[in-house]
């Protein structure tokens, strides 16, 4: 017989469920090795208890111990506390509103780890009755992602920041190339470096000439009002500032009070009260062509640590550009005042030659008359000698203003020259005073003499009649008719001068405009000469190691008084 086959044998009811449970178990086992694969963590709570559930990588992820229970107040404690408001709000919103759980938060893990940012996802589970019972997410490490989300939007804001300040430099660039008027320009400098610094206030301390060549300080401000500076003095050479102004290089600080060169000046040994706060500082010298320091650009905020190696190579670049623009203004100015002043020369001197050659004109066209009506009476020897005289007088006058011209000429080109001997100044001074005895005479000056004998100096004594000659002019100007005193003494190694009248005198305002050139206290109509005589009166004292200067107030006269070394000049 052939052999029967086997009966089948049907599982159990309970070998099914088991089969079941085998392949649930085979799902979630492949389920966390796909999670662990991709790096997320689980997390789960029930509502009922206290606690959550975290899987290893969850714990990971959230700085958590390996094992254990994690209670709300564990998470809450690695919860960044800037975050933990915004978290804890999703998640009563999560709960009450019956909205998914998403939000990006930090969690901080303690001093010795970096932040990390996680990425947590979760829903809310409710039974038949609607009573939210179960809450589970993930969550995933988003750190490196963030990093390079604010890698790139910080080359970005620096992209966009580089491209502003390349904008600024240009604009800034072209301004300085076409902007001549100084305190224009550097304004705009002042304005613009303490823009591309990211400083709180910016300040330009620079030098500027005055009428004689002598240099003094101005300054910019940029970010407060000048008020803020107004009521302290202009910086000097201290251990801080002495490097900028010396051009000796470029100081950054993050934080200028605890550096050793500050706090070492009285009486306040640091800032002065009510100065704005600096705690950030930098420190750029503006320097010429020819390696003259012009000034110093000065940067602040009252925040440590701002100014970086960008700033300072964004500011150093600007000051170089300044340098250049601050020479150009500066020629710019030295031709328009020799624009001025050639006007101005042409003028006074046009008038001034005028005179006499319209004195020697007359003159001539009269004796011309005189000899074609064949007049014998024009030509007595008492006539002719009148009219040589005013012809002298005439000739003479030429002469002193073509020698102030040439003068004038030799000092601008720096070579007034001396032919240095022993020189006898009370000599000098007798000379002087015999060839003007007429001309004071006729001006009726009262004459008063006292010169001390034997005052003896290497001295050029042609030059020296020339001071004197050009001080009694100046006196039979301004002061005819009056008490003329002219006395000389000696004082140590020096020999001192003076000329004094009692005149109307010269007002304080005025004082320092006479020895310089064209200047004329009156009108050309009442007053007549180059305005050269007092000018080169103080080059030839300078040349000489001397000073010259006036004591004088309105209605009490004037009193010039010049001082020369024995010894002559260096």
């Amino acid at each position: 017989m052939p052999d029967q086959p086997s009966p089948v044998t049907l599982p159990s009811s309970s070998d099914e469920q088991l089969q079941r449970a085998l392949r649930r178990l085979e799902e979630y086992e492949r389920s966390e090795k796909v999670f662990a694969t991709a790096g997320i963590g689980r997390w789960s709570r029930d509502l009922s208890q206290a606690h959550l559930v975290c899987d290893a990588i969850c714990r990971v992820h959230c700085h958590l111990p390996p094992d254990g229970e994690v209670t709300s107040a564990h998470l809450q404690e690695r919860i960044h506390p800037e975050d933990r408001k915004q978290v804890w709000a999703a998640a009563r919103r999560a709960l009450e509103e019956r909205v998914p759980f998403e939000l990006r938060f930090r969690i901080h893990p303690g001093k010795d780890a970096s932040i990390k940012w996680l990425h947590v996802t979760g829903s809310v589970f409710h039974d038949a009755a609607g009573r939210a019972r179960h809450f589970e997410g993930i969550t995933r490490d988003i750190t490196p992602e963030r990093q390079l989300e604010e890698s790139l939007r910080q080359t970005l804001i620096e992209k966009n920041d580089s491209l502003q300040n390349l904008e600024l430099i240009n604009s800034t660039g072209q301004a300085l190339g076409a902007e001549l008027q100084l305190e224009r320009l550097v304004q705009g400098v002042t304005d613009a470096a303490t823009q591309l610094s990211r400083a709180a206030f910016g300040a330009f301390f620079y030098n500027v000439l005055d009428e004689r060549g002598k240099a003094y300080m101005l300054y910019t401000l940029s970010g407060v009002p000048r008020e803020s500076f107004a009521k302290f003095p202009m910086p000097r050479a201290t251990r801080v500032f002495e490097p900028t102004f010396k051009g000796e290089g470029i100081i950054r600080s993050d934080d200028i009070t605890k550096d050793p060169r500050y706090g070492h000046n009285a009486p306040r040994r640091g800032m002065p009260e009510g100065h704005l706060p600096v705690r950030s500082y930098l420190a750029v010298p503006v320097t010429s062509r020819s390696g003259e320091v012009i000034g110093g650009l000065f940067f602040g905020h009252p925040t440590p640590g701002v100014f970086t190696a960008r700033e300072e190579r964004l500011v150093a670049g600007l000051a170089a550009q300044v340098a250049v623009a601050m020479d150009n203004a500066r020629l710019f100015q030295r031709v328009q005042e020799a624009v001025t002043s050639r006007d101005t020369f042409l003028s006074i001197a046009s008038h001034e030659l005028r005179t006499p050659i319209t004195s020697m004109k007359l003159l001539s066209q009269h004796m011309r008359k005189r000899i074609h009506a064949n007049d014998p009476a024009a030509f007595t020897p008492e006539r002719v000698t009148r009219m040589v005289d005013q012809t002298e007088r005439s000739i003479d006058r030429l002469a002193r203003l073509v020698d102030d011209m040439l003068d004038i000429s030799r000092i601008a080109a720096g070579r007034l020259q001396l032919h240095l001997e022993p020189v006898d100044l009370s000599d000098v001074a007798r000379d002087v005073m015999d060839r003007f005895e007429q001309q004071l005479t006729e001006a009726g000056h009262a004459l008063t003499v006292r010169l001390a004998p034997g005052v003896v100096g290497r001295w050029d004594r042609i030059r020296l009649e020339q001071v004197l000659a050009n001080l009694l002019t100046n006196a039979l100007k301004y002061a005819p008719g009056t008490p003329l005193t002219v006395s000389l003494t000696a004082r140590e190694d020096h020999a001192v001068l003076e000329v004094e009248d009692r005149g109307p005198g010269i007002a304080p305002e005025h004082q320092h405009r006479i020895f310089e050139r064209f200047e004329r206290l009156g009108s050309a109509s009442e007053v007549s000469g180059l305005g050269l005589g007092l000018h080169i009166a103080r080059h030839i004292v300078e040349a000489h190691g001397g000073r010259i200067h006036v004591r004088s107030s309105l209605g009490d006269g004037a009193r010039f008084l010049v001082e020369l070394p024995l010894a002559g000049p260096r």
